[in-house]
């Protein structure tokens, strides 16, 4: 027997008498999962499922009733050599069968005792599900009779036929979604609206009873080319984040042979929900804005495309994904074996536990198990905060509820039972101090790491770049546009726009026409009266006021501009016989090598770069076009007050960035939140780079002095509460 599978067992006496058989009602089916033979027992009346390898179920497959459990094993030890279970393995493997009502067996009160603490799994279950208020699951009925009745009608949905019809139907869906993305992404904006949660809800219950109902008769299908009885008894209510959506137990695929069909029970909730999907499209491509038809038909093809790709298809979390990869990989009970195999690592590299048992049956799983439970570690943290911010968002009482049960089942709980092992597990019985003494070290060092390791310190902020000299053009006068171009050799020179009034100009001419003709008369007047002279002297002083501004109004058609910068219109060279009115706008003048940058601060980093101390730090800035590209910058001044209006609609939500906006503001200017504006100037752009052009969006981020980890997650953590909660 090989070292880390010690033969013999302290408490061997009090099992090898007993004379335990499985239970009549279990039904065995074999499985193959990377060419080594599996044994997987059901109990159809719990609907319970054990998984047992070859060695373990020969030891199983001899307890009859009158062989006792000794005589069992030493059989199985004379056929099978070292690969036949040790006395603790098979200790182990009878407390997992009482335990999950697979065996029965009078058991005499000191081995009773011991499969105790096998009974605490079922415990276990229970307090999960009082404690996962996220996902609690309540059965209800059972809808065996209902999936029997149908399963002639539905059964074809799952074969070649229907599989060639799901596509046909995908395509018709996508032909009539094709050139409406715009449409597609202006109704999404609006799916939380109050005035549409009423019929986000309806499509939610309806498109999640068909993809249970998927399930079942998947399950249905595939039992009956599999030859065995599959079936489904359990149809509930799942408490989904507080919202109750349906559920449906399709455990009874677990037991076939194929691991396609398997998976494709896994997969056909989101098969038939596609499938919705495409029918949704069709009918709110065919129908009216505006109509209870139209806004179902919307919502139903977002839940049934999106939240079904995004959540159900996450193999990192134990939905369809999850029991899919299970599937397709080969490796049952992914979740469990991950975790305890990160446990093993510890036990064994750490702890320096004798001979802890290893969940990886071949050494090519050992990478996959680790990577798989750090990788769903990493994401349940993620999805747990994102889910209690958006409880919370919608009934603060009601998060802080969840975040109180979720921090006592997922730190302090599991903390309680490291202490506990620490100090009472038999098996740190030989290194039970040095366990201690590592797990301390770790926790101190811990600390000491997030208290006093100071880490940078940085923050970002969405700027816009804008010329230094911004000069908007108007006109001065009622004319038509004749000419636009650059007056004097210098092409830097006056910017001249020209135009034209004929009324203008028949009124000028007239006008000098008649002082012409007045001033022959003044000097006819002069030689024959007084009066008469003086009379048109006044006439001429009246016209020569009236030319005097109609002249004016001429010269004000043309206008020039002084300095460097480039003219830039909407209109360019169409302009040119264009009428346009007095005030119109025509355009700029904007210096395109000088510019500068509008950021906005949010009102927690606004007050932080009002800081004398840190108004001569260097910035950096990257643009979306060009991340590779690091230009930099200095902060020149900072706005001393919250400002609100933005200084471009392209920083807010409704034209990409990164800025919420008043959902009432029809422009999109109007900040959500008051904030800070920044100007910073660029440096000059190095030869390599290419230079900022007015327009385009940017991401400053400022670096502040280093900080431990554990005054930056505080600073965060009031942030986040005050700007969500206001408290």
């Amino acid at each position: 027997m090989a070292l880390d599978r010690p033969t013999f067992h302290e408490s061997w006496y009090r099992v090898a008498e007993l004379r335990p058989r499985l239970r009549s009602v279990v039904q065995v089916v074999r499985q193959d999962y990377r060419g080594q033979t599996w044994h997987v027992l059901r109990d159809p009346g719990n609907n319970q499922f054990f998984r047992l390898d070859e060695s373990a179920y020969r030891f199983v497959a001899l307890l009859d009733g009158q062989r006792s459990v000794g005589e069992a094993w030493h059989t199985v030890g004379e056929q099978l050599g070292d690969a036949a279970p040790t006395q603790g393995e098979a200790i182990t493997l009878l407390g997992q069968l009482y335990t999950s009502n697979l065996i029965s067996a009078e058991l005499p009160p000191d081995a009773e005792g011991m499969f105790d603490r096998y009974k605490r799994r079922v415990q276990r279950q229970v307090g999960g599900y009082l404690m996962n208020i996220m996902f609690a699951k309540i059965p209800l009925i059972d809808p065996e009779r209902f999936l029997e009745r149908w399963k002639p009608a539905v059964s074809w949905v799952f074969g070649p036929v229907g599989i060639v019809l799901w596509f046909v139907l995908l395509g018709v869906g996508g032909y009539h979604l094709a050139g409406r993305a715009g449409d597609l992404f202006d109704a999404a904006g609006n799916v939380l609206d109050p005035s549409n949660l009423i019929y986000l809800y309806v499509a939610f219950v309806l498109a999640k009873v068909i993809h249970e109902l998927g399930h079942g008769f998947a399950v249905k299908r595939f039992g009956q080319s599999e030859r065995t009885e599959a079936e489904v008894h359990t149809i509930g209510v799942m408490l989904l984040v507080m919202m109750p959506v349906p559920y449906i137990d399709a455990s009874a695929s677990w037991a076939f042979r194929n691991k396609w069909r398997r998976a494709f029970v896994g997969a056909a909730g989101m098969y038939v929900e596609l499938a919705v999907a495409a029918v949704a499209a069709v009918v709110w491509a065919r129908t009216g804005e505006g109509t209870a038809v139209h806004a179902i038909a919307y919502n139903v093809m977002f839940i049934a495309s999106v939240s079904t790709i995004l959540f159900n298809a996450n193999p990192l979390i134990r939905f369809d994904g999850y029991y899919i990869l299970s599937d397709l990989t080969e490796t049952p009970n992914l979740y469990q074996r991950s975790n305890d195999y990160l446990k093993y690592l510890v036990k064994r590299y750490v702890y320096r536990v004798r001979n802890p048992r290893n969940p990886a049956h071949r050494p090519s799983e050992r990478w996959w198990l680790t990577l798989y439970g750090v990788s769903s570690f990493v994401y349940r943290i993620f999805l747990f905060a994102t889910i209690l911010l958006f409880v919370a968002d919608k009934l603060f009482f009601v998060g802080m509820l969840m975040a109180i049960v979720s921090i006592v089942a997922w730190v302090f709980v599991p903390l309680g039972k490291w202490v506990k092992y620490l100090l009472l597990e038999p098996e740190l019985e030989r290194t039970r101090g040095l366990a201690q003494f590592a797990s301390l070290a770790f926790v101190a060092g811990l600390i000491a790491a997030v208290s006093y390791i100071p880490l940078p310190d940085r923050a970002r902020a969405a700027g816009l770049v804008e010329p230094v000299r911004f000069e908007p053009v108007y006109a001065r006068a009622d004319g038509f546009v004749m000419g636009v171009g650059r007056s004097g050799a210098d092409a830097d020179g006056l910017l001249a726009l020209d135009a034209d009034n004929a009324d203008l100009l028949a009124e000028r001419d007239g006008l000098r026409a008649t002082i012409r003709r007045l001033e022959a008369e003044r000097r006819k007047a002069r030689l024959e009266g007084v009066a008469e002279s003086r009379m048109v002297q006044d006439q001429l002083a009246a016209l020569a006021s009236r030319l005097e501004r109609v002249e004016g109004e001429l010269a004000r058609l043309r206008i020039g501009l002084d300095g460097a910068g480039q003219w830039v219109t909407a209109n360019g060279d169409r302009m040119v016989g264009q009428l346009v009115q007095r005030g119109e706008a025509l355009g700029v003048v904007a210096s395109l090598d000088r510019v500068f940058i509008r950021a906005a601060a949010d009102q927690y980093l606004g007050p932080q770069l009002n800081d004398p101390a840190f108004t001569q730090r260097d910035v950096e800035i990257k643009t979306r076009a060009r991340p590779g590209v690091t230009y930099r910058g200095a902060i020149e001044r900072v706005s001393p007050a919250g400002l609100e209006e933005l200084p471009s609609a392209a920083l807010g939500y409704a034209a990409g960035g990164p800025l919420a906006t008043d959902v009432n503001d029809p422009e999109g200017t109007k900040a959500a939140e008051p904030y800070f504006e920044v100007r910073i100037l660029p440096e000059a752009d190095g030869a390599e780079a290419p230079p900022l052009m007015p327009g385009q969006r940017v991401t400053v981020r400022f670096t502040f002095d280093d900080k431990p980890l554990l005054e930056q997650g505080w600073l965060a953590l009031r942030r986040l509460f005050q700007q969500r909660f206001g408290v």
